[in-house]
């Protein structure tokens, strides 16, 4: 049956299936009976008095809610867009080219260093699709929303945001500055705050998105020397179950990967004494590759992974189990 829409209002308070603000409306059938109906916030900005739909019957826990579609609505079609931060080199870089062969338009980003940045949007656009490059620092919360609003305009939305960007200040507690401490913190944990948030009310509108944040082993078991680094990556863990409860109903989906010692500049760094120490300990045996965080990256980007949300996913040889 055909309804038409004979008055809307946005609802702020979150009921169910819904967990953020929604519309509230009366449609009417061709018969002139009137019901209630729920709408989507994806549909916003693109309601009109008068307009046709369906309904469809949601069946929740507090039961029947009748949801209205409108008929002159139709999906975004063309490639997904990604934001994967601190792209322009290691597991980054990795990410954006594999999503890149996925089909995905993807934008690189790297808080300095603007000319490793754009060799990888070139290898992006050699690949077949489209790339831009955006220098931002993920700590500075303007820097993030700029960064944001570029995607947007370039792009028109955003599919998928990978917060990879992380650095180290390795040292004891006790030899550890305050400076090291807060450093590691904002660009780790603050700025996949800054980017999530940013990044999380265009979703939102689009009623669907995807979140992966880049984690690590050492934020579930520790690390020596890494107390700064650790305290920033469980947190991204913390964050990631949380942000997922609170949006799931939105069908914003938020997952972690907890990567362990990958052949990276940033482990390459390690004295080799240090490094063959930890690969004795990997039951693999061996250092993991940029390209299988990717790999998964690519899966849980994929539509194939439509009923996963709030998990932690270890690629780490063995090492934590």
């Amino acid at each position: 049956m055909i309804y038409k829409l004979i008055s809307y209002s946005e609802v702020k308070m979150p009921l169910p299936p819904r967990k953020s603000s929604y519309a509230i409306g009366i449609v009417q059938d061709t018969k002139g009976k009137k019901q209630i109906v729920q709408i989507d916030r994806k549909f916003f900005g693109k309601l009109k008095i008068g307009m046709s739909g369906q309904i469809e019957i949601h069946q929740t826990m507090d039961g029947a809610i009748n949801v209205f579609s409108p008929n002159s609505y139709k999906e975004k079609v063309g490639p997904k867009v990604a934001v994967v931060t601190g792209s322009s080199s290691g597991i980054g870089r990795a990410i954006v080219l594999k999503l890149a062969k996925d089909g995905f338009d993807v934008v690189v980003n790297s808080a300095s260093d603007s000319k490793k940045g754009e060799g990888v949007a070139r290898e992006i656009k050699k690949i077949g699709r489209s790339a831009i490059y955006i220098e931002a620092d993920v700590s500075d919360e303007m820097s993030v929303e700029q960064m944001i609003e570029k995607t947007i305009k370039k792009f028109g939305k955003i599919d998928l945001l990978v917060n990879n960007a992380g650095i180290t200040r390795d040292k004891k507690l006790e030899n550890m500055s305050k400076e090291d401490w807060d450093k590691v913190i904002a660009v780790n944990l603050t700025g996949v705050f800054n980017c999530t948030k940013s990044a999380i009310s265009y979703m939102q509108k689009e009623g669907s998105g995807k979140i992966i944040n880049i984690a690590s082993v050492v934020g579930e078991m520790g690390n020596f020397g890494q107390a700064n680094y650790s305290a920033s990556k469980g947190g991204i863990i913390a964050l990631t179950k949380t942000v997922a409860r609170e949006n799931a109903g939105d069908n914003i989906l938020v997952n972690a990967i907890a990567p362990g010692f990958i052949k990276t500049k940033m482990v390459e760094a390690i004295p080799k004494s240090i490094i063959k120490k930890v690969i004795e300990q990997i039951p693999m045996g061996r250092l993991g590759e940029p390209e299988e965080v990717a790999n998964f990256v690519a899966f849980l980007a994929s539509d194939k992974a439509g009923y996963i949300t709030g998990q932690v996913f270890n690629i780490n040889g063995g090492l934590y189990m």
